[in-house]
């Protein structure tokens, strides 16, 4: 199209039709648009974790900061541990609070360190006090974060072992004694060669 325009402006100059100044004036500009790069998006930043307790239990024992199981009801007179892992409370003092039947036990604190934080804490509950056990988590805010509940069961009495009892001793007949039996002594046959000794006493028959 734009080879036609020229075409014919040439043939109009050559002609005298119109004046090549005046071609010049009202020739249209042609404007090639640029395209200019978008900037690259920033990448967005990422949110930190909400606060949050991403763990919690009642566990018998802890092996390399881990708990061994999960119990929800145990009897008196064991040792109970209680689990946590802290989300994005680095910075923060958490609370753990032992209560029995809605009275204060035990409070033990625990400054968080890391964006993810484990912390244990462990009651001996006494034969005595059987009942129901709660542990809340408390933010050094005053918040709670979590709430769990052990059932701690009496201890049962074990049967007493009967004891055995001795069987009647039965006296057995005592066997007489065998009669004394005398041996009768027996005489020493006088020699006929052998003459009989003096009775007197030694000393009367040396000479003087």
């Amino acid at each position: 199209m734009l080879n036609n325009y020229v075409k014919t402006a040439a043939f109009l100059i050559l002609t005298g039709v119109i004046n090549p100044m005046i071609l010049a004036e009202e020739a249209p500009i042609i404007s090639h648009p640029t395209t200019t790069p978008a900037a690259p998006t920033p990448p967005a930043p990422s949110a930190a974790p909400q606060p949050q307790i991403a763990r919690a239990t009642f566990t018998t024992n802890i092996s390399a900061r881990e708990p061994a199981n999960a119990v929800t009801r145990i009897s008196a007179g064991q040792t109970v541990y209680y689990f946590t892992e802290l989300v994005g409370l680095q910075g923060h003092v958490i609370t753990h609070r032992w209560e029995k039947d809605g009275a204060f036990q035990l409070g033990l604190q625990f400054p968080v360190g890391g964006q993810r934080w484990r912390v244990h804490s462990n009651k001996t509950i006494s034969p005595t006090l059987p009942g129901t056990w709660t542990v809340t988590v408390i933010n050094d805010d005053g918040s709670t974060l979590r709430q769990d509940t052990l059932i701690v069961d009496p201890i049962t009495p074990s049967e007493p072992t009967p004891t055995p009892v001795p069987a009647p001793a039965v006296a057995l007949p005592t066997a007489a004694p065998p009669p004394n039996v005398t041996t009768p002594a027996i005489e020493t046959p006088k020699d006929a060669a052998t003459p009989e000794k003096n009775s007197q006493a030694i000393w009367d028959t040396l000479t003087r």
